[in-house]
């Protein structure tokens, strides 16, 4: 498979990573993807929508969808708590938010630390190994996006 110029570039050099905890694991997106990192904020319930998108935000302005990342992964449903948050991704020009358990961290990753997913177009990118803990990085397009 063909990767994204943005993939190649990852696989080959690293880069930065914003981690973040769902279900006792630990996932990932490129921190060039993420614009905000927030307070889960009221949402404004939207009816006839996947149960995974919990409604609309108003962030700056503008009304994003809010989804539930544990339920559209198919995972437990965790208690939220005040280090919930809502992850603000960019895909192109489209916004959405994310929630989730807690973000983790920031993290510097290393081509060694680098293994590319052997599912071709999944949501799971690359799998990586940092500071012992195994994290799965995530396409916020497919998250998104993909009907499942």
């Amino acid at each position: 498979m063909a990767l994204s110029e943005k993939d190649a570039e990852f696989e080959q050099n690293g880069g930065k990573i914003l981690s973040f905890y769902a279900d006792n694991k630990f996932y990932a997106f490129f921190i060039t993807d993420v614009t905000d990192i927030i307070e889960i904020p009221e949402i404004t319930f939207v009816p006839a929508l996947p149960a995974y998108i919990k409604g609309l935000m108003n962030h700056r302005g503008k009304a994003i969808p809010v989804i539930d990342f544990a339920m559209r992964m198919a995972l437990p449903t965790p208690v939220y708590s005040d280090r919930s948050c809502v992850i603000v991704v960019e895909i192109g020009t489209f916004q959405a938010g994310i929630m989730v358990d807690r973000v983790s961290d920031v993290e510097d990753i290393t081509p060694d630390m680098i293994a590319r997913s052997p599912v071709e177009n999944g949501t799971v990118k690359f799998f990586i190994t940092a500071n012992k803990k195994r994290i799965s990085l995530l396409d916020p397009e497919k998250l998104v996006r993909d009907k499942r």
